[in-house]
């Protein structure tokens, strides 16, 4: 059998084709190890303290020790914050980001609480809100050889990593309060069609510095929003059609010209199988998490209507809390046999990794990397 170095090994895949292996992936876009899992797990294995990649989330490390011991076949490369572009601590332990949205962490969740754009009535209610530039929020100093190294001195498939977690539903959601858009959405879509508007000038000029530094290195871009819940859409198919669609559109269109030998990965949660040949249309790659316990998410109705057209990236469930290691083997072996035939399938955790036990994550690349061989 012929041996392929990981970004050759992704590249097949992505391509829909059979390679040594299925790629592993890990802490990328919902597939980050929250804080408490992943400090378990650098204890587990006798590794060292590091600084935090990030704040303001309960999953703010990032470690290239762990990624080299499960051979995870990604690297990720971040645009770096401005100045500007920090968080305000409160007393109560909430705090507000530079778009203005007062967050509070509860459990293991970040959940906004204080919305800037909660009073909003009309258009001109608007004209006092500041918008942040993409000169606000990131700078892409020195990335540029940052990534050219990547490339030419590893073997990794390399990601833009997603600089902007909220799409264009996310984010007026937290901005507006998620209850008052989707009324707006209805009574005054004029003011949902003008805050999308706005978002998408500031998400291009974002996406636009972040892949004029390292477009031409990267094998994926990440983009992320999330249209379901368990059982349904969060909005309906048409209203999508009509709100969201437009601007993923044109952001992506912008992606592929800036990363054209990129794929596009796009991380949305939930029911989203109606919705699936709407993200293929407007040039999505690769759809993340694949949450199969989702209604009409299952891995086998997933890949029978679209293994050809989409990739497949993550899948893994049920590794929460203590289960067995038969458990996890039974789940990642499933997974493996449904969506990995034909290439297009990429295992990772089913989202972030809330309470996992080491050994539950060692067991579930230990199996992906024996189990997942073709032959």
């Amino acid at each position: 059998m012929k041996s392929y170095n990981h970004r050759d090994r992704v590249i097949l895949a992505l391509n829909h084709e059979e390679p040594d292996r299925i790629p592993l992936d890990l802490m990328g876009n919902a597939s980050m190890l929250l804080d408490k899992t992943y400090l378990r797990l650098r204890d587990y294995l006798g590794l060292s303290p590091i600084p935090p990649k990030r704040q303001g989330s309960t999953a703010n490390y990032y470690d290239e020790r762990i990624l080299e011991y499960f051979d995870i076949d990604f690297r990720r490369i971040f645009l770096k914050k401005s100045r500007q572009n920090k968080i305000s601590m409160h007393s109560d332990g909430s705090f507000t980001d530079i778009w203005g949205v007062r967050y509070k962490v509860i459990g293991p969740f970040v959940n906004s609480i204080e919305h800037p754009l909660a009073k909003v009535e009309s258009l001109s209610d608007l004209e006092s809100y500041k918008w942040p530039t993409a000169e606000d929020l990131y700078i892409a100093d020195g990335l540029t050889d940052g990534a050219k190294k990547l490339y030419n001195e590893t073997e990794y498939a390399l990601v833009a990593r997603n600089p902007l977690s909220e799409g264009f539903l996310d984010r007026p959601c937290h901005l507006m309060g998620m209850e008052r858009f989707l009324i707006m959405l209805v009574q005054t879509p004029e003011i949902a069609e003008y805050i999308i508007e706005r978002l998408l000038e500031i998400y291009i000029d974002v996406y636009s510095m972040f892949l004029d530094a390292v477009g031409h290195y990267v094998q994926m871009v990440e983009v992320a929003d999330d249209l379901g819940t368990q059982d349904s859409l969060i909005i309906s198919p048409q209203m999508y059609r009509d709100f969201i669609k437009p601007a993923e559109s044109e952001l992506y269109e912008v992606i592929q010209k800036k990363a054209p030998d990129a794929a596009i990965f796009h991380h949305t949660d939930g029911a989203v199988f109606d919705l699936i040949p709407d993200l293929i249309d407007v040039g999505v790659n690769v759809l993340n998490p694949v949450q199969t316990s989702a209604r009409g998410m299952e891995a086998k109705r997933l890949k029978e209507n679209f293994g050809n057209s989409i990739t497949f990236h993550g899948a893994i469930e049920n590794v929460e809390g203590e289960i067995t290691s038969e458990e996890i083997i039974s789940e990642v072996k499933n997974r493996i046999d449904v969506l990995a035939p034909g290439g297009g399938y990429v295992l990772a955790p089913c989202n972030h990794m809330i309470d996992v036990s080491p050994d539950t994550i060692i067991s579930m690349y230990k199996t992906a990397r024996e189990y997942g061989v073709y032959a």
